[in-house]
């Protein structure tokens, strides 16, 4: 596995004061392309003095600039990529654990956290186990190769907080591969906060990826998944 083919997805707003040291790390193991989301303080200079290959995001909020860079490496030909997010709560260096799983054969790599940040994490943690054998559906560091993300585009699900792409491929009977993720816990406050209403969103976000991927066409059969 060359070093080109592995990109590294970052989507950022606002995360200048930790965006520059993520780019300048995962560079060492990857391709890195950051999707600025409409940032205000710079965060794209700063990624691109880093290393990063930067570009705007289609459309506004997490999922939108995920999607953004997902299709851009699938654009560009990369045989698999790794999302991380940008405000340094995934090491960049754990990028070389999910190289050497997709060496290894892996289509699907999912990071897995600690612990959850959140209760609506708990639960939603409890029912990816129970569902799809995926310890942190919401852990943002997942590894996608092309089959799994052909998948997802097939189906015309949209990203659901970066968790789709992952339900549909172990819902047609894919395998995973799982790695454990560390890092620098953020000191202000998190994208999705804490209080009631974000472990609303989140479960309320899970809940609609759960019925939309259930409801998918199946699998391919060209993508060797399913029964």
């Amino acid at each position: 596995m060359d070093r080109s083919d592995l990109a590294v997805v970052i989507p950022c707003h606002n995360e200048a004061a930790t965006i520059g040291e993520v780019v300048r790390q995962a560079a060492r193991h990857a391709d890195v392309i950051v999707v600025d989301d409409r940032s205000t303080d710079g965060s794209g200079q700063v990624a691109r003095a880093g290393g990063a290959r930067v570009i705007d995001s289609a459309s506004r909020g997490y999922d939108g600039a995920l999607d953004t860079g997902l299709r851009q490496a699938w654009t560009d030909g990369y045989r698999f990529v790794v999302t991380m997010d940008a405000d340094g709560e995934h090491d960049p260096a754990i990028l070389a654990q999910f190289r050497a799983a997709f060496e290894q054969g892996a289509d699907l790599v999912c990071g897995f956290r600690p612990r959850p940040q959140r209760a609506a994490e708990y639960a939603v943690g409890l029912i990816g186990v129970l569902r799809f054998r995926i310890r942190d559906l919401l852990c943002g560091m997942k590894g996608y190769s092309r089959r799994v993300l052909e998948r997802y585009y097939e189906s015309g699900l949209p990203l659901s907080v970066n968790m789709a792409p992952a339900m549909l491929w172990r819902r047609a009977g894919g395998s995973v591969a799982e790695v454990a993720v560390t890092g620098t816990p953020r000191l202000d406050r998190p994208r999705f906060g804490r209080a009631l209403k974000a472990n609303w969103a989140i479960w309320r976000a899970f809940r609609t990826a759960l019925a939309q991927t259930r409801r998918a066409r199946p699998a391919p059969k060209h993508l060797g998944v399913g029964p």
